[in-house]
């Protein structure tokens, strides 16, 4: 009785009833990447179907009107239905027994590629899609967004077989243009273009407290040549929890208002640890006070997706009392980031400066073992503002600012 319920139970999982001795041989393999392998044959020879199930329905992939047919390559994998079953019946309804399956997720499946690197507002952006499977046979969704604007979508079909396809975007306006392809079952992969202004310079704004100081003289050396302009802004002993002696958050609309920068370089916070509202630092409430105030920052200074902002961490100062104060602070700043993933990057001095969240005046870069640090256990001295300087120029070079 066992036996015979356990049958019942199998056959009713299929969408019909075979016999128990089918007459029909089928075989789906994973053999060559992209595609699903089919095989099947009717010993009594004859017109035979091979289909699969889907949503109910039998749909006929490979016919033959000798009783065998066999096919490597008899479809392509897909991203919404990892899961097949497959069956074969012959023009007397006999039926094989269903054949399961489950082809490869669709995580690593596409590679993305803007080009050019480097675009000045008013060429074509090109946006090409590659096909790691190398079978083909599915719809994209490419998404194009110009700073402050909806974005603009196209359809990208690639044929059964076909692993490549582009699609073009017009550019007129400079900024950071976030790019997306999508198909359903896989998940959607993001890209960032940087789109330059049309024959016009670079500006670039290096602003802060003192931190920003030195650091700014090396981005201005090393950067302002040609159309690239560096401007220089520093506040001496001001912060962003004591707008007393100067409001940080409409400082920061006065300069993206009037300079209008293609990247901003903010490096602030030494300063800061007053109380935000009726919050006292370090505790959640304060950093949550803190992560609002440098999120409006960055509001400012991305110029609705024009502008992208690099913004340095603390080091770990050499005095204890200080060390909550910068803690908080560096918590607050990551926390604001993520609200701006396309134009706001975090450039983690602290974690190069003072490796293990730990204070030290010397660290190992390159072959080198350097002194980094002023007399004041704070402040970056000038190879230390070197380095600095390096890292945000790395950066700027790995997103195509520059």
């Amino acid at each position: 009785m066992f036996t015979a319920g356990a049958v019942i139970v199998v056959l009713a999982a299929v969408p019909s009833v075979a016999s128990a001795q089918a007459p029909v041989a089928l075989d789906a393999s994973l053999r060559d990447r992209g595609y699903v392998g089919l095989s099947a044959a009717a010993p009594e020879g004859g017109p035979l179907v091979v289909g699969e199930w889907v949503s109910g329905k039998f749909v006929p992939v490979l016919e033959s009107a000798t009783g065998s047919v066999s096919r490597r390559r008899a479809l392509a994998w897909r991203c919404d239905r990892p899961k097949r079953l497959f069956q074969a019946r012959t023009a007397a309804g006999r039926l094989s027994a269903p054949v399961r399956l489950r082809t490869p997720g669709c995580a690593k499946r596409f590679k993305v590629i803007v080009k050019p690197a480097r675009l000045r507002a008013g060429r074509p952006l090109s946006v090409l899609v590659l096909d790691r499977f190398g079978s083909g046979d599915v719809a994209l969704r490419v998404c194009a967004r110009a700073p402050g604007a909806r974005p603009r979508c196209r359809d990208l079909r690639l044929a059964k077989g076909r692993s490549r396809g582009a699609v073009r975007f017009k550019t007129r306006t400079a900024g950071r243009w976030p790019v997306s392809v999508s198909t359903p079952g896989a998940p959607r992969v993001r890209r960032l273009a940087s789109v330059r202004r049309r024959g016009g310079g670079l500006r670039i704004l290096a602003t802060g407290d003192s931190m920003i100081q030195i650091l700014d003289s090396f981005l201005q050396q090393r950067l302002q040549r040609g159309r690239v302009r560096v401007r220089k802004e520093s506040h001496i002993s001001t912060g962003i929890s004591k707008p007393s002696l100067l409001n940080w958050n409409n400082q920061a609309r006065r300069q993206a208002r009037g300079l209008r920068p293609d990247a901003s370089v903010v490096f602030l916070g030494a300063n800061d640890g007053f109380p935000i509202g009726r919050s006292h630092c370090c505790g959640r409430g304060w950093v949550r006070g803190y992560a609002r105030r440098v999120r409006d920052m960055m509001r400012s200074y991305s110029r609705g997706g024009a502008g992208t902002v690099y913004w340095l961490t603390l080091p770990v100062p050499r005095k204890g009392n200080f060390k909550p104060v910068y803690s908080a602070v560096n918590t607050a700043i990551r926390r604001a980031a993520r609200s701006y993933p396309d134009t706001a990057r975090i450039v983690d001095a602290e974690a190069v400066f003072t490796p293990g969240r730990r204070y030290t005046s010397t660290i190992r870069y390159g072959k080198r073992t350097v002194h980094v640090r002023q007399a004041d256990g704070v402040h970056l001295n000038t190879a230390g503002a070197s380095i600095a300087a390096s890292l945000v120029i790395r950066a700027m070079r790995r997103d195509g600012v520059l």
